[in-house]
C-alpha cells in the first residue's frame, strides 16, 4: 500500500481525472476525527464527483433520492491511497480542524480495467 500526497495546485486536475474514471464506482464515506471517532455518513453507493476550488471540497455520491453533496470547507490535505499495483483504494481529505473524510472504494480498481473501450 502506498499513500501520494496531492499538492494543492494539483487539487482541481486530480480530483478531476479521478471523477471521470471512477465515475460510479462503488463507494464508502466516513468521517474520522479524535472528537467522534470513525462516522460512516454513507455505504456502498456510486461515486458522481469530487471537486475542488474556493469553496473547499465537494464529494458528490447517489443515493436513493439523488445525490447527496458532502463539502470540505476548509481542506488543508489531499492524498491517495492505492494498493501495491496502483488500484485506488481510498481518498483521503484531511480538514483544518483535524478531521479525515475518507472515501472508499469497495472494490480497489486500476483505470485502465474501468475503460468501457477497453475489451
Amino acid at each position: 500500500m502506498r499513500t501520494q500526497h496531492v499538492p494543492w495546485t494539483r487539487w482541481r486536475e486530480t480530483l478531476d481525472d479521478l471523477s471521470r474514471t471512477y465515475d460510479g464506482a462503488i463507494v464508502s464515506l466516513e468521517i474520522v476525527g479524535d472528537d467522534v471517532g470513525a462516522q460512516p455518513e454513507v455505504i456502498d453507493q456510486p461515486l458522481r464527483g469530487l471537486s475542488s476550488d474556493r469553496s473547499g471540497v465537494t464529494i458528490r455520491i447517489a443515493n436513493s433520492t439523488g445525490n447527496l453533496e458532502h463539502l470540505i470547507r476548509h481542506p488543508r490535505d489531499l492524498r491517495i491511497v492505492e494498493t501495491d499495483e496502483g488500484a485506488v483504494m481510498a481518498v483521503e481529505i484531511e480538514e483544518n480542524e483535524g478531521l479525515h473524510t475518507l472515501v472508499h472504494f469497495r472494490s480497489p480498481a486500476i483505470p485502465e480495467l474501468l475503460d468501457p473501450t477497453m475489451e
